[in-house]
This record gives structure tokens, sequence and C-alpha cells, in this order.
């Protein structure tokens, strides 16, 4: 995403240890695609209910695309405009219109929960 916006995740260091000490890496690498694509349906769901104005064409949602890498360690939802990000944060003249954020603000949480329960914690 150009000029793009950045969500990280802190603790990431002890989640690795576990991750790599897991007994099947492919139930991780399950989890992750599947919240992956779960995040990314969510945030163009989001794009449909929010980008309403007669002008809306659907090329950001059209753009937004999930990116699995690090061996389906990492998932990364990334709308393809380069004006994405004055939708999603706004600016002095437009109010923000914010979609991927809180749809990784529940897509997260339910990412973690799944993880706990995989690894019974």
């Amino acid at each position: 995403m150009a000029g793009g916006i950045k969500i990280s995740i802190s603790g990431m260091d002890a989640l690795v240890k576990d991750l790599h000490s897991h007994s099947d890496p492919g139930d991780v690498e399950r989890i992750v695609r599947k919240h992956g694509a779960q995040l990314q349906s969510r945030t163009m769901e989001n794009m449909d209910a929010t980008y309403t104005r007669g002008y809306s064409t659907g090329r950001t949602k059209n753009s937004t695309v999930l990116n699995i890498t690090n061996s389906g360690l990492t998932a990364e939802v990334a709308p393809g405009t380069d004006y994405f990000p004055f939708l999603e944060l706004g600016t002095r003249k437009m109010s923000a219109r914010p979609t991927l954020g809180p749809a990784f603000d529940v897509q997260s949480q339910m990412f973690i929960d799944e993880l706990r329960n995989v690894f019974g914690k």
C-alpha cells in the first residue's frame, strides 16, 4: 500500500516461541489464513457500508488484497489505492471513514482467542 498505514502487535517474541514449539505448525498456518481472509472480508464489508456517497466507485474495495507470507505466519490485508490512507484517517477537509481499523480491532481479538485455545492458555 503506497504511503500506507501499518499496524503492529507487541509481544511477538513470546508468540513466535510458542508457535515454533507447537507440535503441528499446520494448525497455526490454518488459523493465520482463516483470520487473514476474515479480516479482508470484514474490511470489504465495512467499505460497502461506509463508502456510500455518490462518487464511490468500488476501486478501493476491489483493490483490497490478502497476502500470506513468512511461511504462513503472516497475513497482510492491504487496500491498494493511493488515497486509502485519506479515507481511513481523514484529512483537514474530509472526516475519516475508517474501515480497516475497525475490522482489525474485531478480527485481532478473535485471532488471539483462537490461538489461546490452540495453545491452551
